[in-house]
C-alpha cells in the first residue's frame, strides 16, 4: 500500500466534495481590442442543457472588462478614464434574443479564404473570435474564425446589442441548482 501525501489526500477529498455544475462550453466568442483610448477584453461561452421532452435551453456565461478614456466625466464634466469589469449570465429561457442569435449563427454563409494576392486590413477595431467544433470527414473538428469585420463579426456585434438587456448577475438554475462560474476575470488591458 502507498501512503498518501497529506495535500494530496486534502486535493482529492476537496475534489470529491464539489458538486458544483458548471456550463459546458459548445461554443466561445471572444472579443478582444480597440483602439483611439477603447478597449474591451470579453470572453462569452454558450452552451445548451437540457430542458425536458427533448428540447434544450441555451446558457451563456460572460466576463468582459472595458476600459475607456472617457467613460465617464469628473465634477467639472472633463473626460475622465473609466475601467469597469462584468461577469454576468443569459438564460433562453428567460430571453428568446439568445436563441435568435444562436439561430442566426447557424444561418450565416460559410468562410472561403481570399483568393492569392487579395489583403483585407481593418484597423482599430476589436478582433471578434467563434470557437466551436465542425464535422470533417465524419470527425469533430475544432474550428476558429477570427475577424475585425465580416459576417461573424457583425453577427457578434449585433446579437452583443441585442442580448444588453439579458445579462444578468446571477447564474441561471439547472436543475434548481445555480451553475458555478467557469470563466474567470480579464487579462489586464493594456494602459
Amino acid at each position: 500500500m502507498v501512503p498518501l501525501s497529506s495535500p494530496l489526500l486534502l486535493l482529492m477529498l476537496g475534489a470529491a466534495g464539489q458538486d458544483a455544475r458548471m456550463l459546458n462550453p459548445e461554443y466561445t466568442v471572444t472579443n478582444v481590442g480597440g483602439g483611439l483610448g477603447v478597449f474591451v477584453d470579453e470572453k462569452v461561452i454558450i452552451g445548451r442543457v437540457p430542458q425536458g421532452a427533448g428540447s434544450a435551453r441555451w446558457l451563456a456565461e460572460r466576463i468582459r472588462r472595458d476600459r475607456n478614456w472617457c467613460g465617464a466625466k469628473d465634477a467639472s464634466g472633463k473626460c475622465a478614464a473609466a475601467d469597469t469589469q462584468v461577469h454576468d449570465w443569459i438564460d433562453s429561457a428567460r430571453c428568446k434574443a439568445l436563441t435568435t442569435a444562436m439561430t442566426t449563427l447557424w444561418d450565416l454563409p460559410p468562410v472561403r479564404f481570399l483568393p492569392p494576392g487579395e489583403t483585407m486590413f481593418v484597423s482599430d477595431s476589436a478582433t471578434v473570435t467563434v470557437r466551436s467544433n465542425t464535422r470533417q470527414a465524419g470527425y469533430g473538428t475544432p474550428l476558429s474564425i477570427s475577424q475585425e469585420e465580416g459576417d461573424y463579426a457583425r453577427w457578434w456585434h449585433a446579437a452583443s446589442n441585442s442580448l444588453k438587456p439579458c445579462w444578468q448577475a446571477s447564474p441561471p438554475l439547472v436543475e434548481g441548482q445555480p451553475l458555478a462560474a467557469r470563466l474567470s476575470s480579464p487579462t489586464s488591458a493594456p494602459q
